[in-house]
């Protein structure tokens, strides 16, 4: 029982990332999704992605308004059985909003970094199901010996989880020269886990008994008769309804150098540590608190926002063709993030921390129409002592292409599309002793508009 939901800790990773880092998601406006590698950016999503280059806009307001929608493929393949998880993100919306006047430049972007979806696992998972059976056995078989070949009963499983990430970043770049700027600010996070599941285990054919020959319904041997309404009574059902906020804090400071056409971009997210509450509307009995007590309301858990580096550069190798590229690192491993069930740092068990590598090109068609296409490869420090039913994740490729029109010299629309493909993972299950095969994929759309005044 203990182990059936502590696996539910890792739901706070199952949607955490949909392109990115392990936990974050750097899909912060419609331009990446054409070509992620923006870390060099002196567009609007400068705020997010480069924002000391937001010194070298143009004077006044530069706005943008993104959307994007997401679907992700989550599937478990385990003892011949494929378990299907979906998330849909119909809505995920990011702003940047920079005024420049002089050397300074005032910025504000609003998103989110991480979550912003809900998984949902209809067929329940195999470590589910598969561990509440062997629990079960093992139950009656301390009753009598001869109960561990009782048969007949069947576990169904429902999970949904839900993460939203939402962040408020505030700061201010200042052009130190015609080729330096600096930046300083600040974002708050606001996080919001929500975990609900249900174990139902019945006997749709009434209790059977495997003789070795065939299986016979209990009722029918005279010396186990007496115990079918024990075991019938005994058959487990759980539920649970969590949900977890907290509020966290994390400074940032960048430079970015522009000389000719080559532009470098630098930037330095610190950890944000973060506290979060239990909030426990439900559950199935007192048994359970009993059992797990970190389940019980107003635990506090950490759960940080990993630091964050990223280098990136752009060169215009003539007036219609830009090319760049960036690499990120991701401080994984200093970040701590504690299991529900006994507060464990679950990031100590990864073997390394997480680097991306990013390129891309943008092409002027016409005075109007830009074309871009990128990738991004994403390398995550996890194993098999990481990997789990509900927090799997591998490394991934992802392409994305689009473009953007100018309407006029103050008005463009960003459009893009991209794929996301993960390596399959492999693991064994330490709750069923069983390997099972993750699959995943992620899909998304995106436009945006820009704006200057």
């Amino acid at each position: 029982m203990k182990r059936i939901f502590s696996s539910i800790v890792f739901a706070s990773l199952a949607i955490a990332s949909f392109a990115g880092g392990l936990l974050t998601n750097t899909n912060q406006s419609a331009a990446f999704v054409r070509n992620p590698a923006r870390y060099a950016s002196l567009d609007a999503d400068a705020v997010y992605f480069n924002p000391a280059g937001t010194a070298f806009l143009k004077e006044g307001w530069t706005v943008s308004a993104n959307w994007q929608m997401i679907w992700q493929d989550r599937d478990v393949l385990n003892a011949g059985k494929e378990y299907k998880g979906e998330v849909y993100v119909p809505i995920m919306p990011t702003f940047h909003a920079t005024y420049k006047t002089g050397d300074w430049a005032f910025s504000a972007f609003f998103g989110m970094p991480g979550g912003g979806g809900e998984a949902n696992f209809d067929n329940g998972l195999p470590v589910f199901n598969n561990m509440v059976n062997g629990l079960f056995a093992q139950g009656l078989a301390a009753v009598n010996p001869a109960l561990a070949d009782v048969t007949g009963y069947s576990t169904s499983s429902t999970f949904t989880s839900t993460q939203y990430l939402f962040s408020l970043q505030l700061g201010a770049a200042y052009k130190v020269n015609d080729n330096f700027s600096v930046y300083g600010g600040l974002r708050a996070n606001y996080t919001s886990l929500t975990y609900e599941g249900s174990i139902l285990t019945s006997f749709p054919n009434g209790v059977m008994y495997n003789t070795g020959v065939a299986e016979v319904p209990m009722s029918a041997i005279p010396q186990l008769a007496p115990y079918e309404t024990v075991v019938a009574g005994a058959a487990p059902n759980y539920e649970l309804e969590l949900t977890q906020t907290g509020v966290a804090f994390a400074p940032i400071v960048g430079v970015d150098y522009k000389v000719g056409g080559f532009n470098l971009g630098v930037k330095y997210e610190f950890r944000a540590i973060n506290i979060i509450e239990n909030d426990t509307k439900s559950t199935t009995s007192e048994k359970l608190l009993a059992a797990l007590p970190t389940l019980s309301d107003g635990v506090k858990f950490r759960n940080d926002a990993p630091a964050k580096l990223s280098v990136g550069a752009s060169y215009d190798i003539c007036d219609r063709v830009k090319v760049m590229g960036a690499t990120t690192y991701y401080f994984d491993k200093d970040a701590t993030i504690e299991s529900l069930m006994s507060k464990a740092n679950t990031m100590k068990t990864l073997s390394r921390n997480t680097y991306e590598l990013l390129a891309g090109v943008e092409v002027k068609v016409t005075d109007k129409l830009l074309l871009s296409t990128g990738m991004q490869f994403s390398d995550f420090g996890v194993n098999e002592s990481y990997l789990s039913d509900i927090s799997f994740i591998d490394d991934s490729f992802m392409v994305g292409f689009g473009g953007k029109y100018s309407f006029n010299e103050n008005w463009d629309l960003n459009f893009g599309a991209c794929y996301t493909n993960y390596a399959h993972g492999k693991g064994v299950n330490v709750d069923t002793y069983s390997e099972s095969t993750y699959l995943r994929k992620t899909y998304n759309v995106a436009v945006g508009v820009d704006f200057r005044f």
